[in-house]
């Protein structure tokens, strides 16, 4: 898995970001400035606004992202709403873990939005759970049993005899889902196999 696109496409992506008029600043925050990203390791982006609430802007970034980059999945991280309103998205390149989280922070405690805006679809979901988990996996980091439990609970996958095996049934429950494009998945088994 490389890095050589991923440096690429993340200027790419700021330099559309910062095209943006309610956006006044964006960081790159994480394992990426903390130096300890490894190869599973994502890219974070917090932006600073204007003008606008926190989910109008995330709504639109998503929008502008999706008609510039045409993503292979996005997906929001509706737990974390409305404190932090975030985002995760793959744009491309030869590392499949090299998605971008772009978030923004949010001050307004008695903020009202609509959640029918920040939906994501189940099987893409589950998708991003298992790159997160896998990652977790590579790890040995302490919450990957309970998340990987939860992750396969949600996936409606009971007989598995280990964890190598319970992502492969998921892979392939995925692959069979018309919603998430091929060449990403066919990139998640290649590292499935290679680990």
């Amino acid at each position: 898995m490389g890095t050589s696109t991923s440096e690429g496409l993340t200027q790419q992506l700021i330099e559309h970001l910062n095209g943006l008029d309610f956006i006044t600043r964006i960081d790159v925050v994480g394992s990426r400035v903390e130096q300890t990203s490894d190869a599973y390791s994502d890219v974070d982006l917090l932006l600073t606004i204007k003008d606008v609430t926190p989910n109008i802007a995330l709504f639109e970034v998503t929008e502008s992202v999706k008609a510039r980059f045409q993503p292979a999945w996005y997906d929001f991280a509706n737990s974390l709403m409305p404190e932090k309103f975030l985002v995760s998205t793959f744009i491309g390149g030869d590392n499949p873990f090299t998605f971008y989280d772009v978030g923004i922070l949010n001050n307004d405690k008695n903020l009202v939005y609509d959640k029918t805006q920040f939906e994501n679809d189940q099987w893409i979901h589950l998708m991003k759970l298992w790159v997160m988990n896998f990652k977790y996996m590579m790890r040995d980091a302490p919450q990957f049993e309970k998340r990987f439990a939860t992750m396969m609970e949600k996936a409606n996958i009971s007989h598995y005899s280990d964890y190598k095996t319970g992502f492969f049934h998921l892979l392939l429950k995925l692959k069979d889902k018309k919603t998430i494009e091929s060449g990403y998945l066919n990139m998640l088994e290649e590292a499935f196999r290679n680990s």
